[in-house]
């Protein structure tokens, strides 16, 4: 693969701005050629594109290795990981894109509970321009501020991760709601769930060692030879749906999608 002998240089700078000036440039001029193309122009492109992409992907992985555990497309892996990596940033932008394009025309048009999104919009500004800031302070890019620092520790710290952590325990409440409907007895299964879950929760807490000695070992023994096994094929399960969903994505079957 091609590689910048010297990027710390300035010649090696240069070409580094200039790739990628080039590549937004070609990505600018795709965007309007696409929109000028009939649908199925653009559906027979994505169609092309995801199957050569998945094709290249499955084909390295089933390809035989040599003793060195390489094949002829290992060495490809990693460039097309990073292109990956470019495209969930491009999409990151396009989501951020249309979040602040959907708010913004809420806020001047004074839809219904615009106030919430001038204040969503005014707390991405504001967040946003504090980590970004203090990124680049501490790749030493800019110079850190006292303000800089104590912002972004009460933007991050005292608010964001406070509001995280009431945000889990209202969820809390749900999850005791849902445990109730679902414990309610109304079958012999709903009655086995009830015993099985009180002879676990009281197992795991020192309550359950003080009722009976015997109390921790069987809670013990249920979640490992009853519940682990059950989580496991329930895992099998979703891996197997997994695996079609990424077929169907993989043939451009899945019409939502494309």
């Amino acid at each position: 693969m091609w590689q910048i002998q010297n990027p710390n240089t300035p010649t090696g700078q240069l070409i580094l701005w200039m790739i990628v000036l080039g590549a937004f440039i070609m990505i600018m001029g795709l965007v309007p050629l696409l929109h000028a193309l009939p649908p199925r122009g653009r559906r027979a492109i994505i169609v092309i594109i995801t199957f050569i992409t998945g094709l290249f992907f499955a084909t390295e992985f089933f390809l035989p290795i040599n003793k060195e555990q390489k094949n002829f497309l290992t060495d490809a892996i990693q460039p097309a990981q990073q292109a990956v990596q470019v495209i969930t940033a491009l999409a990151l932008g396009l989501g951020t894109y249309g979040l602040v394009r959907l708010h913004l025309r809420n806020v001047v048009q004074r839809r219904t509970q615009w106030g919430y999104s001038l204040v969503l919009l005014i707390s991405f500004v504001v967040m946003a321009t504090f980590s970004i800031a203090n990124t680049l302070s501490e790749q030493g890019l800019v110079e850190k501020t006292p303000l800089l620092e104590q912002g972004f520790k009460l933007l991050f710290d005292y608010t964001l991760v406070q509001l995280d952590a009431a945000m889990f325990s209202l969820i809390a409440f749900y999850i005791f709601s849902a445990a109730y409907r679902a414990f309610r007895i109304r079958s012999v299964e709903a009655g086995i769930l009830m015993f099985t879950a009180i002879v676990v929760m009281i197992g795991v807490v020192p309550l359950g060692a003080t009722i009976s000695p015997y109390l921790p070992g069987v809670a013990n023994w249920i979640l490992t030879s009853l519940n682990a096994p059950v989580q496991r094929a329930i895992e099998f399960g979703v891996g197997i749906g997994g695996l079609a969903m990424a077929i169907r994505l993989w043939l451009s079957l899945e019409r939502g999608v494309t």
